[in-house]
């Protein structure tokens, strides 16, 4: 039968309307690509800057200490620009994305760790030591420190400790004894139920906490540092700025935005230079068994840090499962606490207590052992 001229007019209108709709989609597609190759650019270049980072002196390149800010962001987004452009069948582009993917991939360790051990059901060696790390941002409350106690660490290192409320800490227990002095103008404690032999501070410069403690542990003379980097200095207010994304509206972003950049970058640079100060102490405790912890203010690719932790093992990366952070804030992107040791030191285990809501840090934990063959 005959096709009518209503018949015809129908099937031009679909096939004009499929037409029209694979047009839009191509034209959606290529927007796309155009929008994905820019991010595979700028990540590249973010990745390519957490890469150098930790090698270059803030006063030169303080900006990058921003980037690595959001070393984990980038990283996943990469990972993403990988898998769109294998997808879309763009090898060119979907190898370019790899390739900084792998790249970023040698860092992934510091803030991620495959769980291929085998899990130690809390048991230890008798002989083990266990050291907690916390900034406990001058909180001195009954259930912090009776939480502290139900971990019996055998090294406690405290920062922002408020000095006068040592009655409070005595719940720790009669066998705890400490490096607080009762003065007010120091944050960094140190507190064992083992014997401290003696004691001190590590040269300071402007805000800046660092003391020292040998403890003998058994028949082990172990040197402690427990520090506290220079702050960040950002406020509540700033965490709220951008957290909740206020910048997007916000008329007076752009002064904002360079305010919080400016305090990130001034005092990374304050940072770096108490971080040599830490690393000159270090390098004259060579051979020494050093235990090296605290708040650093400072991510894992950081010129700060790395300056502190090249000649150490980080316990997270030695014994660390899964990923971490130790800092309430910034979408949980920070892990600015970092517990290092001497390589005389087996590392069994590291723990973030995320249980212990007391601060807008929480608490690091790792068992370690003196290994057998090691001499002093």
């Amino acid at each position: 039968m005959a096709r009518t001229n209503g018949n015809i007019y129908r099937d031009y209108r679909k096939g004009k309307s499929k037409r029209q709709r694979s047009f839009s989609l191509s034209l959606l597609l290529f927007i796309l690509d155009i929008a994905m190759v820019g991010l595979l650019f700028l990540l590249a270049a973010a990745t390519i800057i957490c890469i150098v980072t930790p090698n270059s002196s803030p006063e030169r390149l303080g900006i990058f200490s921003v980037v690595v800010l959001s070393a984990p962001i980038i990283y996943m987004l990469m990972l993403v620009t990988t898998l769109y452009w294998a997808l879309r069948w763009r090898w060119s582009l979907a190898f370019m994305s790899f390739v900084f993917l792998f790249i970023g991939t040698l860092s992934v360790g510091k803030y991620y760790r495959a769980d291929f051990k085998q899990d130690t059901d809390g048991k230890f060696p008798s002989k083990s030591i266990k050291v907690m790390s916390y900034n406990i941002a001058n909180s001195n409350s009954q259930a912090m420190v009776d939480t502290i106690a139900l971990h019996r660490p055998t090294i406690l290192c405290l920062q922002e400790y408020q000095s006068g409320a040592e009655d409070v800490w005595k719940r720790l227990g009669d066998k705890y004894t400490t490096t607080a002095s009762g003065k007010s103008d120091f944050s960094c404690e140190i507190f064992t139920n083992q014997r401290i032999l003696k004691q001190g501070r590590i040269d300071s410069l402007p805000r800046f906490n660092a003391i020292w403690a040998d403890i003998l542990v058994d028949k082990d003379t172990l040197r402690v540092v427990n520090l506290h980097l220079q702050s960040t200095t950002i406020t509540a207010q700033d965490m709220e700025f951008v957290e909740g994304h206020k910048y997007v509206l916000d008329s007076a972003r752009n002064h904002k935005i360079k305010s919080i950049t400016d305090k990130l970058v001034e005092n990374t640079v304050y940072r770096s230079n108490q971080a040599k100060k830490v690393r000159e102490f270090i390098d004259q405790n060579k051979g020494k068994k050093l235990i090296v912890c605290g708040d650093f203010n400072d991510v894992p690719l950081s010129f700060s840090y790395n300056v502190i932790a090249e000649p150490l093992v980080n316990t997270f990366v030695a014994a660390g499962k899964g990923y971490t952070y130790t800092f309430d804030g910034f979408f949980k992107l920070m892990a600015i606490d970092h517990m290092l040791v001497s390589e005389q030191f087996d590392v069994l285990s590291y723990q973030v207590d995320y249980t212990m809501q007391h601060s807008d840090h929480y608490p690091i934990i790792s068992r370690l052992k003196v290994k057998k063959n090691d001499k002093q």
